[in-house]
């Protein structure tokens, strides 16, 4: 079923319809949680938070096929009160994710998931509102327009943000090439 008709079915309260959209935003949403807010915990509380509004305030919803746009605003600025509220603006080092392979069956998957220990590093190093902007775009796939829409702010801030964002994780991950890191071909 389609995810426009399937918000539909929920504004109007079906409550299996909203199981579905939960299915299908849960590990993006876990996903980008915790890379905004480096806590495990804090992450389930941001994506659990987000849900319940997601049911409570359905009516709010007035435009079916922008629902990306406003699920993930209402992650983000769940995320930041928990930022603010908690004062932990700086993740941990291990991303939450479900899906990165054992690193001990293979060599490669040793090195990609050093190389991703790296990359995570240098994104819990961003301010939290670049953090976010990265991990919209990168993460979750979502256009400049729609990380605009579900942040609330212009597309100029979410271009200038993910242009600083970008060079900040560049001199940083640059940083720790010097350091006996790894040689980052993709910022060539």
């Amino acid at each position: 079923m389609e995810e426009a008709e399937l918000v539909k079915q929920m504004i109007a309260g079906d409550r299996d319809a909203f199981t579905h959209i939960m299915e299908r935003y849960q590990p993006q949403a876990l996903r980008a949680a915790y890379l905004i807010s480096g806590n495990h915990a804090d992450s389930e509380d941001i994506v659990q938070e987000t849900f319940a509004a997601c049911f409570l305030y359905r009516n709010q919803i007035k435009n079916p096929e922008a629902f990306k746009g406003w699920f993930y605003r209402t992650l983000s600025r769940n995320a930041w009160k928990i930022c603010r509220r908690t004062k932990k603006e700086q993740p941990v080092a291990e991303p939450y994710a479900g899906d990165i392979p054992d690193p001990t069956e293979t060599l490669k998957e040793v090195i990609l998931r050093e190389e991703e220990k790296a990359l995570y590093s240098a994104i819990e190093a961003l301010p939290v509102k670049q953090r976010a902007v990265i991990v919209l775009y990168y993460y979750s796939q979502m256009s400049i327009k729609e990380i605009a829409k579900a942040l609330g702010c212009m597309e100029g801030t979410v271009k200038s943000r993910l242009f600083h964002g970008k060079a900040k994780l560049k001199e940083l991950l640059q940083e720790s090439e010097k350091n006996g890191g790894r040689t980052w071909t993709i910022l060539s």
